[in-house]
């Protein structure tokens, strides 16, 4: 018996260590685990990659109308600036003309008094006697 129960607690002690050091290698179920858990994580990136790529899309697409929108703003604005340096070159063209007018009105005033002066004062001396002032009734 006692021969039996030697070889009885080899083989256990021998069962022990074999599953033991089997113990440190993976299952099939400790692989496939892991195979999910890796298929979880790759999962999980190209969702964010996916979600990545929706966002940058959005972006482009709401760029790309910032930037036709843009464009058109400064096509606008260059033409109004063009208009308005049309219309400020029409604006100084006036205002010279407008005083050149000035002056020249100024100018015919003061010829105009002078020649109404002079004829005044050469018909009072060619005409002494003559009243200019109308009669009073």
């Amino acid at each position: 018996m006692r021969k039996f129960f030697a070889m009885r607690t080899a083989v256990a002690v021998f069962g022990i260590v074999l599953f033991t050091g089997c113990s440190n290698q993976p299952t099939t179920a400790d692989l496939m685990r892991g195979q999910a858990d890796e298929a979880k994580a790759v999962a999980k990136v190209r969702d964010q990659m996916a979600d990545s790529w929706e966002s940058g899309n959005t972006l482009v697409a709401t760029g790309e109308k910032q930037v036709v929108g843009g464009e058109d703003l400064v096509n606008d604005g260059e033409a109004n600036v063009r208009k308005g340096q049309s219309l400020i070159d029409k604006g100084n063209k006036q205002i010279k003309k407008g005083k050149s007018r000035i002056s020249s009105g100024n100018a015919q005033i003061n010829k105009g008094r002078k020649m109404v002066d002079e004829s005044l004062t050469s018909y009072r001396q060619s005409f002494p006697k003559q009243s200019l002032t109308p009669a009073t009734k």
